[in-house]
């Protein structure tokens, strides 16, 4: 992890293509790669690209990408996104969204419910979705994309998806939890950074305790398996812990775990980190299994 931090500093210096050339290297083969746009909630164009890994017709993992409400890209997560792909059985559909603090929230909740609602509807173009399953859908995402990703599943009908899968998430703004007090200053995500980007969401901190912004606050019953994955080295980390224990006690069926020695943001480097590619085969492995 020392390493992969080594790594990032010295890319941070770089223009963002450089790091996004960088990570992507020896991931995993797809049999296409295609970009399409989508309507977004405003009218605006929003990109969307699809990985496949076979020719066949497959279910679908909808994936959100994170950046903390205000930046991220799809090519940043192409790594990760790619070994979804090629070990689930599915296609995946990763999809942009409006940022803040231009488009506070809810825009880019509302970006994700339309590319959901555009997938499944007759304004989706036919050489996308004769590739894909759309009686089977799954939803995930890391950090803000998964906080992102528990929020559509929670105003979305409760049958639209078959599973859910969140990588250490963006779900509470209690920064009083433990791993908030052990971690402060990161490594990777710090304290001061969720409160700026917590401002930048919801400016004027006025709809913070929302469950559409803060889901660990949301009634958590009826959702489908739901994979949470969780950094040991992150502010974030108990607030996953908490959703886990909160999922099961409303009866959803739950994957979970925390991944040991890494930091956030960390499913992103599986060039450099065994622990990224050990989390990524494990929540494919479950969403091959439903």
């Amino acid at each position: 992890m020392e390493e992969v931090l080594a790594e990032e500093a010295r890319l941070a210096e770089l223009d963002i293509a450089k790091a996004e050339e960088f990570w992507v290297q020896g991931a995993a083969n797809m049999h296409a790669i295609e970009d399409f746009h989508y309507r977004g909630a405003g009218g605006q164009q929003q990109r969307l690209r699809l990985y496949r890994a076979t020719p066949d017709v497959c279910p679908v993992l909808v994936y959100i990408h994170g950046g903390g409400w205000i930046g991220g890209s799809i090519e940043l997560n192409e790594s990760a996104v790619r070994t979804l792909a090629a070990q689930s059985g599915r296609h995946v559909v990763s999809i942009s969204y409006r940022f803040a603090p231009a488009y506070p929230y809810p825009a880019a909740l509302s970006d994700c419910l339309a590319a959901v609602q555009w997938l499944q509807s007759s304004a989706a173009p036919n050489e996308l979705v004769r590739h894909l399953n759309l009686q089977k859908i799954a939803i995930g995402g890391a950090s803000a994309g998964a906080n992102l990703s528990l929020a559509a599943a929670l105003s979305l009908p409760a049958n639209t998806f078959d599973a859910l899968v969140l990588f250490y998430g963006v779900l509470n703004d209690d920064m009083s939890l433990q791993s908030y007090i052990e971690y402060p200053n990161g490594p990777g995500m710090t304290r001061a950074r969720m409160e700026m980007l917590f401002q930048a969401y919801d400016p004027g901190i006025l709809r913070r305790t929302e469950p559409l912004i803060t889901p660990l606050n949301a009634e958590l019953k009826g959702l489908p398996h739901t994979v949470v994955a969780a950094a040991e080295i992150d502010v974030l980390r108990t607030e996953n812990e908490l959703l886990a224990g909160r999922l099961q006690s409303a009866g959803v069926e739950v994957t979970t775990w925390v991944e040991q020695g890494v930091t956030h943001g960390f499913i992103n480097r599986g060039r450099m980190l065994p622990a990224a590619r050990n989390t990524l085969k494990r929540a494919a492995e479950v969403l091959a299994s439903i």
